[in-house]
Protein backbone atom coordinates (compact mmCIF):
# COMPACT_ATOMS: atom_id res chain seq x y z
CA UNK A 1 0.00 0.00 0.00
CA UNK A 2 1.25 3.46 -0.84
CA UNK A 3 1.37 6.23 1.78
CA UNK A 4 -1.47 8.02 -0.04
CA UNK A 5 -3.77 4.98 0.01
CA UNK A 6 -2.93 4.36 3.70
CA UNK A 7 -3.97 7.93 4.53
CA UNK A 8 -7.19 7.49 2.52
CA UNK A 9 -8.01 4.25 4.39
CA UNK A 10 -7.24 5.89 7.74
CA UNK A 11 -9.35 8.94 6.88
CA UNK A 12 -12.27 6.75 5.75
CA UNK A 13 -12.03 4.69 8.95
CA UNK A 14 -11.94 7.83 11.10
CA UNK A 15 -14.98 9.33 9.34
CA UNK A 16 -16.91 6.05 9.63
CA UNK A 17 -16.12 5.81 13.35
CA UNK A 18 -17.21 9.42 13.86
CA UNK A 19 -20.54 8.78 12.10
CA UNK A 20 -21.19 5.62 14.13
CA UNK A 21 -20.41 7.37 17.41
CA UNK A 22 -22.51 10.42 16.50
CA UNK A 23 -25.49 8.31 15.43
CA UNK A 24 -25.37 6.36 18.69
CA UNK A 25 -25.20 9.47 20.85
CA UNK A 26 -28.41 11.18 19.78
CA UNK A 27 -30.12 13.00 22.62
CA UNK A 28 -33.55 11.84 23.70
CA UNK A 29 -36.22 14.55 23.70
CA UNK A 30 -37.05 15.52 27.28
CA UNK A 31 -40.76 15.39 28.06
CA UNK A 32 -43.21 15.49 30.91
CA UNK A 33 -45.96 12.87 30.98
CA UNK A 34 -48.90 14.12 32.99
CA UNK A 35 -52.16 12.59 34.05
CA UNK A 36 -54.66 13.57 36.66
CA UNK A 37 -58.07 14.93 37.53
CA UNK A 38 -59.82 18.11 36.44
CA UNK A 39 -62.49 19.31 38.86
CA UNK A 40 -65.07 22.11 38.73
CA UNK A 41 -67.39 23.00 41.63
CA UNK A 42 -66.34 19.85 43.45
CA UNK A 43 -67.25 17.56 40.52
CA UNK A 44 -65.18 15.93 37.76
CA UNK A 45 -65.38 17.82 34.46
CA UNK A 46 -67.55 15.53 32.25
CA UNK A 47 -65.81 16.32 28.94
CA UNK A 48 -63.28 18.78 27.58
CA UNK A 49 -59.64 19.30 26.82
CA UNK A 50 -56.48 20.56 28.45
CA UNK A 51 -53.64 22.12 26.45
CA UNK A 52 -50.02 22.68 27.39
CA UNK A 53 -48.25 25.46 25.48
CA UNK A 54 -44.56 26.12 26.17
CA UNK A 55 -44.31 29.71 27.44
CA UNK A 56 -42.09 31.40 24.83
CA UNK A 57 -42.15 34.65 26.86
CA UNK A 58 -40.14 32.70 29.47
CA UNK A 59 -37.82 31.12 26.90
CA UNK A 60 -39.58 27.76 26.58
CA UNK A 61 -40.06 26.46 23.04
CA UNK A 62 -41.94 23.51 21.57
CA UNK A 63 -45.26 22.23 20.30
CA UNK A 64 -48.62 22.72 21.96
CA UNK A 65 -49.96 19.41 23.29
CA UNK A 66 -53.65 18.71 23.91
CA UNK A 67 -55.20 15.92 25.99
CA UNK A 68 -58.90 15.08 26.17
CA UNK A 69 -60.75 15.20 29.47
CA UNK A 70 -63.29 12.41 30.02
CA UNK A 71 -65.13 12.02 33.33
CA UNK A 72 -62.61 14.34 34.98
CA UNK A 73 -59.51 12.41 33.87
CA UNK A 74 -56.79 13.40 31.38
CA UNK A 75 -53.58 11.60 30.35
CA UNK A 76 -50.99 13.12 28.01
CA UNK A 77 -49.44 9.71 27.27
CA UNK A 78 -52.53 8.69 25.24
CA UNK A 79 -51.93 11.13 22.37
CA UNK A 80 -50.33 10.17 19.05
CA UNK A 81 -47.21 12.20 19.99
CA UNK A 82 -47.14 11.80 23.78
CA UNK A 83 -45.36 14.11 26.14
CA UNK A 84 -45.42 17.75 27.12
CA UNK A 85 -42.45 20.11 26.87
CA UNK A 86 -41.12 20.56 30.42
CA UNK A 87 -40.48 24.03 31.84
CA UNK A 88 -42.76 27.08 31.91
CA UNK A 89 -46.11 26.36 30.23
CA UNK A 90 -49.40 28.15 29.67
CA UNK A 91 -52.16 25.66 30.47
CA UNK A 92 -55.69 26.12 29.12
CA UNK A 93 -58.66 24.04 30.25
CA UNK A 94 -62.06 23.83 28.54
CA UNK A 95 -64.97 22.00 30.15
CA UNK A 96 -68.30 20.80 28.73
CA UNK A 97 -71.34 18.96 30.11
CA UNK A 98 -70.74 15.91 27.87
CA UNK A 99 -74.29 15.92 26.44
CA UNK A 100 -73.81 15.91 22.67
CA UNK A 101 -76.23 18.11 20.71
CA UNK A 102 -75.97 19.73 17.24
CA UNK A 103 -73.05 22.19 17.12
CA UNK A 104 -71.81 21.02 20.54
CA UNK A 105 -69.78 17.83 20.04
CA UNK A 106 -68.79 17.67 23.72
CA UNK A 107 -71.93 19.34 25.01
CA UNK A 108 -72.35 22.88 26.24
CA UNK A 109 -69.62 24.75 28.02
CA UNK A 110 -69.78 24.71 31.80
CA UNK A 111 -67.12 27.40 32.22
CA UNK A 112 -65.10 29.79 30.06
CA UNK A 113 -61.65 28.58 29.07
CA UNK A 114 -59.52 28.72 32.20
CA UNK A 115 -55.85 29.64 31.82
CA UNK A 116 -52.96 29.31 34.25
CA UNK A 117 -49.18 29.13 34.17
CA UNK A 118 -47.14 26.29 35.61
CA UNK A 119 -43.54 25.17 35.54
CA UNK A 120 -43.65 21.49 34.58
CA UNK A 121 -40.87 19.06 35.52
CA UNK A 122 -39.69 16.38 33.11
CA UNK A 123 -40.69 12.79 33.82
CA UNK A 124 -43.99 11.19 34.75
CA UNK A 125 -46.21 12.91 37.28
CA UNK A 126 -49.76 13.14 38.50
CA UNK A 127 -51.13 16.69 38.37
CA UNK A 128 -54.68 17.62 39.32
CA UNK A 129 -56.39 20.88 38.38
CA UNK A 130 -59.34 22.64 39.99
CA UNK A 131 -61.12 25.20 37.85
CA UNK A 132 -62.49 27.99 40.07
CA UNK A 133 -66.24 28.68 40.12
CA UNK A 134 -65.48 32.21 38.88
CA UNK A 135 -64.59 30.70 35.46
CA UNK A 136 -68.35 30.30 34.85
CA UNK A 137 -69.09 34.03 35.28
CA UNK A 138 -70.35 35.71 32.09
CA UNK A 139 -70.33 32.33 30.35
CA UNK A 140 -69.96 32.60 26.57
CA UNK A 141 -71.39 29.59 24.73
CA UNK A 142 -69.37 28.83 21.64
CA UNK A 143 -70.12 26.01 19.19
CA UNK A 144 -67.56 23.21 19.25
CA UNK A 145 -68.50 21.52 15.96
CA UNK A 146 -69.80 22.25 12.48
CA UNK A 147 -73.38 21.48 11.52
Amino acid sequence: MTPTSCRAVALTAALTATLVITAGCGTQRKVAQLKGKVMFKGQPVPAGWISFMPDSAKGNQGNVKVAQIKDGIYDTSLSADPGVVPGPNVIRIAGFDGKVIPLYAQGKQIFNIFELQENLAEGTASKDFTVPASAAENLKFEPTADQ
